[in-house]
């Protein structure tokens, strides 16, 4: 698993994660990135081709 995929984002990225179960301080990070970077880092950019969702957002059930 690179630091580059989709998978990276979903289950490893101490930001993302975070972000994605709710807290404070990961989310305003993640926004912070998003606008920064226009859409995220690699992996993120990556999770949203794959899986047409932002990195602090959760894949919805039937995509999986």
């Amino acid at each position: 698993m690179s630091k580059l995929d989709a998978e990276f984002c979903e289950s490893r990225c101490p930001v993302c994660t975070r972000a994605r179960e709710g807290h404070r301080l990961a989310r305003m990070l993640l926004k912070i990135e998003l606008v920064l970077t226009r859409g995220g880092c690699p992996a993120g950019k990556a999770r949203r081709e794959k899986y047409g969702v932002r990195p602090d957002e959760k894949i919805p059930s039937e995509v999986t």
